[in-house]
């Protein structure tokens, strides 16, 4: 009998463990009706043992399973009292563990329903009990010796199985009271008992736990490494718990469309009676990422669950959460209206921020999710609230009750703080505070960011910051200064710019899952298109791709900080400059294109029309260019097309670049969609230099005078590649030329590390998707951006002689991604690239004369314009770089 009971009692265990407790329910209801039918009085000792062991560890399991399943703390919590008096009454053998045991689920079950206070005294006294009062006994010294040793080697009498969970849950209590270090202690404690019972689901939850745990420090590499490394302990627990965790991460992480498909994939696992807790957890992380995401249905349909779940189970400082939370996406919905023209009621404004109020004064001491109170967060929305009804004296009020800085709060919400207070500031007129308050709020974010080690982490940062720009801009816009507008928009770009590691980060892990996703990738380009076994090999290694982003998530942070720009250093450097540069930075704001115009006389605010109308001519001049550019297409479509794309940029023309009286140089910083116009094929910059970028960078300088490294390389399948590479190689006597089998994707990565001048004759593919996967296919596969995060360039001009490697994607807070922007940030002076599609007999005419050009000691930009100005067809190839002369 009891072999086998025992072992119906360890798989019950096992489902609530694993979050199937309807499951687990049923078998110990039947558990406990066998162990009814026995007569403990009838039993030998040992036996006797047993019984009472299986009783009370049945009820145990029947009471988390109840609460878990009907949310009845009253029930589970009697179930417990039933357990406590068999445990009393148990034979000596076992009597020492099961109160123990016994009071470590009655802190379980309180933690559960949010009284993490109240579980404390019951974990602390279940670890006394257990000859435990303190973590530090469990962790085994080096070199303990004599009665130190002795001590440690002494067997606890509660089952090393019972202290690893104890532990853990204790340290998840500690975790919500915001206790951070006692609570890491715990998790390490757990670890270790843990590993001792050979139980790696408890290992698992205890390495997510520690994430949490970094997550709450701010150390974001550090919690989704302790989070990869959980899931690798655990690789076949499939309920979602581990995923909870890391979507929270990566959703303060920036990087919120990760997030919210990890979440989501989460609450697909948690359907079923008995998951409703985890879930309304996971709906808490999924609907931060709804509202970041402007989804504010969704977001508000997320808020409901967990609020109906947590009325149900009485978790307070849930219901608080998710209250405060739906207050948060009215009036964010209401801030974005705002921004487009719509004019919020100010009755309708008081009314919210009075109930604001009101639900701020309901939640505060209902408790606390990781160390953190929501009335703060409810105070916040009333100001904005008030804001919006232009109360300002109320809003005022309300903010002056936060703590300075709204310390203790997330990083989004200190965000919105200051963003709060900037606005109240610039709409009492004090500029020079709202100023403070926006460098403040941008401050915290550097402070994020310089924690992070990876491009793509780099640019999400500053999915945070847009806000607060808003705000700042909008104020700036308000003067009447185009410096001042000038000023806001480069505050708001640095805080996504940037390089990431200073050096390689040598993971190996992350470039062998590089060279498997470009040997897929190789085997397929020689497979037909859209054949099944090409479209297997591709999505196998997108697969890989996404595992190689997650190892670089991971990778902590040496980034160089970003100093922006003012209107004023920019004039003083044009001026020094002397060539009557024009420096144009476009963007959207108000629902209409805005440029600043600045040159060394000073800078002027433009209005250059509908964004609308702008994206729409670029859409069709691209497919345009992609038209005209394939010989594939019958003549009479691509005559056709050639029209049409006159058309298209003679109106861009007139629209985007003529308003701004650029004579000379002209210098664009911008992003999505104008970073991606063909800015030097317009006719009013035939052979004049024109160059872009996504922020007002500081320019590498001229090289120093004399020999120069040149790499030239041609990847496969390119008609007149070979001859193009060639061609080149005899512009710059002593060149590298690689060509065939040589021009690898390890050639070419070494010699963008070390040469000055280096031209890629290759196909090109950007991914709009995935834009650090953007690509030039060279003889072993494609070399991918990802591979080159952490490299340095020595300011080299890049030449990319490849369909679209120009072009680049936004991510979250308007930052653009791709193989360009990825050259320039490691350190590239300059890259030549296409934006649209370059037919290889183009690419061949053009790249030889920009080379000639660039020998004579031209710039870039210039080299470019001057190639171009005797061509007779547009030609989409764009020079991207920063503005020299700027002070480093």
């Amino acid at each position: 009998m009891w072999p086998e009971l025992e072992t119906e009692l360890l798989a019950a265990r096992d489902l609530n463990f694993r979050s199937r407790p309807a499951q687990a329910l049923r078998r110990f209801q039947r558990l406990l009706d066998r162990l009814g039918k026995v007569d403990p009085a009838g039993l030998d000792p040992q036996d006797r043992a047993r019984w009472a062991d299986a009783t009370v560890r049945s009820l145990m399991g029947e009471a988390f399973a109840v609460q878990a399943v009907s949310t009845d703390l009253d029930r589970a919590l009697a179930l417990l009292d039933e357990a406590g008096r068999h445990a009393a009454e148990a034979p000596a053998a076992v009597r020492g563990g099961l109160p123990a045991a016994v009071a470590g689920y009655r802190g379980l079950l309180l933690l559960r329903s949010g009284r993490s206070e109240m579980s404390l005294p019951h974990f602390d006294g279940a670890l006394a009990a257990a000859g435990s009062a303190t973590c530090a006994v469990v962790v085994p010294a080096a070199s303990a010796t004599g009665a130190a040793a002795a001590e440690q080697q002494t067997p606890a009498p509660v089952p090393d199985r019972d202290l690893a969970t104890i532990h853990l849950n204790r340290g998840a209590a500690l975790t919500d009271l915001g206790r951070l270090a006692p609570a890491l202690r715990d998790y390490e404690a757990a670890i270790t008992y843990a590993r001792r019972a050979d139980q790696p689901s408890i290992v698992a939850l205890a390495l997510h736990n520690i994430g949490f745990v970094r997550y709450a420090l701010g150390d974001l590499p550090a919690a989704l490494s302790a989070m990869n490394e959980a899931r690798a302990t655990a690789p076949d627990r499939e309920d979602g718990v581990l995923d909870i965790g890391r979507g929270a991460v990566l959703f303060e992480a920036g990087l919120l469309e990760d997030a919210e498909r990890v979440l989501a994939a989460a609450l697909r696992r948690m359907r079923g009676p008995g998951r409703s807790l985890d879930r309304a957890e996971v709906e808490y992380y999924r609907a931060r990422c709804l509202l970041a995401l402007d989804r504010y249905d969704e977001a508000r349909r997320s808020a409901a669950f967990i609020r109906r779940h947590d009325i149900r189970g009485k978790h307070g400082p849930r219901i608080a959460m998710a209250r405060v939370f739906e207050l948060e996406v009215d009036v964010a919905q209401a801030r974005d209206a705002t921004r487009t023209g719509s004019v919020v009621a100010r009755g309708l404004a008081r009314r919210r921020a009075t109930r604001a109020l009101r639900v701020a004064e309901q939640v505060d001491g209902a408790g606390v999710v990781l160390g953190r109170e929501s009335g703060g967060a409810a105070r916040l929305v009333a100001a904005q609230w008030y804001l919006l009804a232009g109360d300002l004296e109320r809003a005022d009020a309300i903010l002056a009750t936060l703590p300075r800085g709204f310390a203790g709060a997330t990083l989004t919400h200190r965000v919105q703080y200051y963003g709060t207070v900037a606005e109240l500031a610039f709409a009492t007129g004090r500029r020079a505070a709202g100023l403070r308050a926006v460098r403040a709020g941008y401050g915290l974010l550097s402070a994020h960011r310089a924690r992070l080690g990876a491009v793509e982490s780099i640019a999400a940062a500053a999915t945070h910051a847009v806000a607060i720009q808003v705000v700042d801009v909008r104020a700036a816009v308000a003067t009447g200064r185009a410096a001042a507008v000038l000023d806001a928009l480069e505050r708001g770009r640095a805080t996504g710019a940037g390089a990431g590691r200073l050096t390689p980060s040598g993971d190996a892990g992350a470039a062998s899952l590089l060279t498997q996703a470009r040997g897929l990738l190789a085997q397929a380009r020689h497979l037909p298109a859209g054949s099944a076994d090409r479209d297997r090999l591709t999505d196998a290694a997108r697969a890989l791709q996404e595992q190689v982003r997650e190892h670089t998530w991971v990778h902590a942070g040496d980034s160089d900080a970003v100093r922006p720009v003012t209107a004023r250093e920019l004039r003083a450097a044009l001026a020094a400059d002397g060539r009557g540069v024009v420096v144009a930075s476009l963007a959207t704001f108000g629902g209409r294109v805005m440029a600043v115009r600045a040159d060394a006389a000073g800078t002027r605010l433009l209005d250059l029309g509908d964004p609308a109308e702008v994206a729409e001519q670029v859409r069709r001049v691209r497919a345009d260019l992609a038209v005209t550019a394939n010989d594939l297409i019958p003549a009479p479509l691509r005559d056709a097309a050639r029209r049409s794309l006159g058309r298209g940029l003679e109106w861009l023309d007139a629209t985007l670049v003529l308003p701004l009286r650029a004579d000379g140089p002209l210098h664009v910083v911008a992003r999505h969609p104008y970073l991606g116009v063909p800015w030097s094929a317009f006719p009013s910059r035939r052979g004049l230099p024109t160059w872009a970028k996504s922020y007002l960078a500081r320019g590498h300088g001229a090289p120093a005078a004399g020999e120069r490294r040149v790499l030239v390389a041609a990847g496969p399948h390119v008609a007149e590649g070979a001859a193009e590479a060639l061609t080149v190689g005899e512009v710059w006597p002593g060149s590298l030329v690689l060509l065939g089998e040589a021009a690898t994707t390890g050639a070419v990565r070494e010699a963008l590390a070390t040469h000055d001048v280096v031209h890629l004759a290759a196909h090109g593919r950007h991914d709009v998707a995935n834009p650090l996967f953007a690509s030039v296919d060279l003889a072993d596969g494609p070399l991918f951006a990802h591979e080159l995060d952490g490299m340095r360039l020595p300011g080299s001009v890049v030449l990319l002689s490849a369909c679209e490697v120009g072009a680049s994607s936004p991510r979250g807070g308007g930052e653009v991604l791709g193989l360009t922007s990825v050259l320039l940030r490691l350190g590239a002076r300059a890259v030549i690239a296409s934006v649209a599609p370059l037919s290889d007999a183009v690419a061949a005419k053009v790249m030889p004369r920009v080379h000639a050009e660039l020998r004579a000691g031209r710039p870039p930009a210039a080299a470019l314009a001057e190639a171009l100005a005797g061509f007779d067809e547009p030609v989409p190839l764009v020079c991207f770089g920063g503005l020299e002369g700027l002070a480093p």
